[in-house]
């Protein structure tokens, strides 16, 4: 069985076998930018760098949903630099917003970029972002899409990205955290328009990618219990993974959701969400789920993607640490499960790690080819 084959025939629910799925674009984009690339893999693409360690590849074809704003020529952006702050200012006919952004620079080279100031703190500036969500559209390129995926071959099942949740881009671009919950209590009003508007970009997406062969989505929420505490979970969450999962289904389509960071006050609510499968749950000690908690939030019944935190990757761990608690991840977890580094393994982590999982999961039940 391929690796493609084995990936789809997870989602089916008639695999028997575990694929073993890191992603390692981070690390591989630090080595290469910084010249440390081990010998063994220089000058390598990508793919060869997971054909070596023997590996799956998760976003590789993720291409075929283009997306653009309706009426791009009545939006203005302009740039002003202020030292190391660079103001990024919107303007739309609903009015302007402005994005702070610091940035660290070392020997003339930009290393770091970080919001200082997200652009919405008022109801008038959550009308902008509005009017700029409300213009997205989105159309699907076939043949962007089939190329992609021609590259990536045997080794995955194309996964598509779909949209991050409304609610968790006004944290992550809007808002950020503490405003975001300022505005929903002093303002709701408005939040529920901006939201209504996102449920609506969904559905263009959706449209879109229906139009595309791939047959596993990919939810970019960043969910978690700091963003999406229960009560907004089950008021704005729930009903959006249930609505967009029934869709995926009827068209013969599986869909997961990304959850990253600490999530056990998520967890009760999973088999109620529509989901097919869970992306990233962090499990202790670099998240706060036990391995536990979550084989009892997904059952028998929710694929696991990841599971294997990537401070494992690090020094203070050793080798075997890391193939031990592999190893119980997938005596819990398999056959519903895409073994993977929750989320990724960081530009420092110890690469030969991956290999020796590789060769863990050989032995238990063969790595697909």
């Amino acid at each position: 069985m391929t690796r493609k084959e084995l990936n789809l025939a997870i989602f089916e629910g008639t695999a028997d076998a575990v694929l073993w799925q890191p992603r390692l674009e981070t690390w591989i984009w630090h080595h290469d930018h910084d010249k440390t690339m081990p010998p063994r893999f220089a000058g390598m693409s990508n793919l060869d760098i997971y054909d070596e360690l023997r590996c799956s590849i998760r976003y590789e074809a993720c291409v075929g949903l283009d997306i653009y704003r309706e009426n791009e020529d009545e939006i203005v952006r302009t740039e002003e630099r202020h030292g190391d702050r660079v103001h990024e200012i919107v303007t739309t006919p609903a009015g302007s917003i402005t994005t702070i952004h610091h940035e660290i620079w070392e020997d003339g080279e930009l290393v770091n970029r970080r919001i200082e100031k997200y652009p919405v703190t008022t109801p008038q500036d959550m009308r902008v972002a509005i009017d700029l969500t409300e213009r997205l559209r989105c159309r699907p390129n076939l043949e962007k899409h089939l190329a992609a995926a021609e590259r990536v071959g045997h080794r995955a099942e194309p996964t598509m990205f779909l949209t991050s949740a409304g609610f968790t881009v006004l944290v992550k671009d809007w808002c950020g955290l503490e405003n975001t919950f300022y505005l929903y209590a002093d303002h709701p009003q408005i939040i529920e328009e901006y939201l209504e508007v996102c449920d609506r970009w969904d559905d263009r997406v959706l449209d879109a990618g229906l139009q595309l062969p791939a047959r596993i989505f990919n939810l970019g929420d960043h969910a978690t219990n700091e963003f999406t505490p229960p009560p907004i979970l089950k008021k704005y969450m729930l009903p959006r993974w249930q609505r967009i999962s029934a869709r995926l289904h009827e068209n013969n389509r599986f869909v997961h959701s990304h959850w990253d960071g600490n999530s056990i006050t998520m967890l009760p609510y999973l088999k109620e969400s529509g989901l097919d499968a869970v992306e990233a749950l962090t499990p202790k000690p670099m998240g706060d789920m036990a391995l536990e908690d979550i084989k009892k939030a997904v059952g028998d019944e929710i694929i696991c993607l990841d599971l294997i935190p990537a401070i494992h990757f690090m020094d203070q761990y050793t080798t075997q640490e890391v193939l031990d608690f592999t190893k119980r991840v997938i005596d819990m977890f398999a056959p519903k499960l895409i073994l993977g580094i929750s989320d990724e393994i960081s530009e420092i982590g110890r690469i030969e790690k991956v290999e020796a999982i590789s060769e863990l999961v050989d032995s238990i039940c063969g790595l697909a080819s």
